[in-house]
């Protein structure tokens, strides 16, 4: 016959397992606080990177001075790294279109001597692009720049002629051949009465426009104003001459005119009488 003895007569059993199950506790809480001591490490030894634009010239877009550069030309982007990369870290950069939110994209960032060189370009319309550089591990962003914004600007789509208070005007596209007023024949015309004054202005067909552009107004040949600013357009009063009888011609000019000495002529061909 059997006897059972209750657990309070085995007092030595019962402790013995609970400062085992608190030892095992006590070690697993030892070993997650090693693995936060570790990741908190190497988050706090990832420097802050810096980023900045190189080259760029810089113009008031909606308001805001940022560094601007033509749609499919290269533009470049220093990255900055002080001291070394935590283990296994690496640098990586990210991108946010307009309207967007930011990104990582596959191109290489290699420091050298605490610097890394990044090439950038856009194909279409860019407006303001934001760039940054993470320096990441194992899929996680231990630190991250602050963002540079680019806005990315287009040719011209055009040069006008444009008169105030009824001046007149002439447009010539620079990718529709039917819209054309580039002709030296009368083709884009005015009439006024003679010893009138208007303000006239050559303007881009759209803006900002890119950087070694420019616009330039002429009358009757002769150079009035040119601009490279970014909001491309310049403007110079204009008197036609006094007539005593009949009538004269005068032509009023603007122009584009690429980085490369291409220019795109608008004319506006007016008839003063007396």
């Amino acid at each position: 016959m059997g006897v059972t003895l209750a657990p309070e007569e085995f007092p030595a059993v019962d402790t013995a397992r609970m400062i085992v199950a608190a030892m095992r506790r006590l070690a697993t809480t030892i070993a997650l606080a090693g693995a936060l001591a570790g990741i908190s490490a190497t988050a706090s030894a990832a420097t802050r990177p810096t980023l900045e634009t190189v080259g760029m010239p810089k113009g008031v877009i909606v308001g805001h001075s940022m560094p601007y550069i033509e749609t499919k030309t290269v533009g470049r982007l220093r990255a900055g790294y002080h001291g070394r990369l935590p283990a296994g870290a690496k640098l990586q950069l990210l991108v946010k279109p307009s309207g967007g939110t930011f990104h990582a994209v596959r191109t290489k960032v290699v420091l050298s001597g605490g610097h890394a060189a990044i090439a950038i370009t856009e194909l279409g319309i860019g407006g303001p692009v934001g760039y940054q550089v993470a320096v990441v591990s194992g899929g996680r962003r231990l630190a991250t720049s602050k963002a540079v914004s680019v806005y990315w600007t287009q040719p011209p789509g055009g040069i006008f002629v444009l008169g105030a208070s009824g001046g007149g005007s002439a447009y010539t596209s620079l990718t529709v051949p039917s819209e054309s007023c580039a002709s030296a024949v009368p083709h884009c015309k005015g009439d006024y009465s003679s010893a009138q004054s208007f303000l006239y202005t050559a303007r881009s067909g759209t803006a900002p426009i890119p950087p070694g552009w420019s616009v330039a107004l002429f009358y009757n040949g002769q150079q009035l104003c040119t601009s490279k600013s970014i909001d491309g357009a310049c403007s110079a009063e204009i008197t036609f001459p006094t007539v005593a009888s009949g009538s004269v011609q005068v032509v009023i000019t603007a122009q584009a005119i690429s980085p490369q000495g291409v220019a795109t002529t608008a004319n506006l061909f007016v008839t003063v009488f007396a």
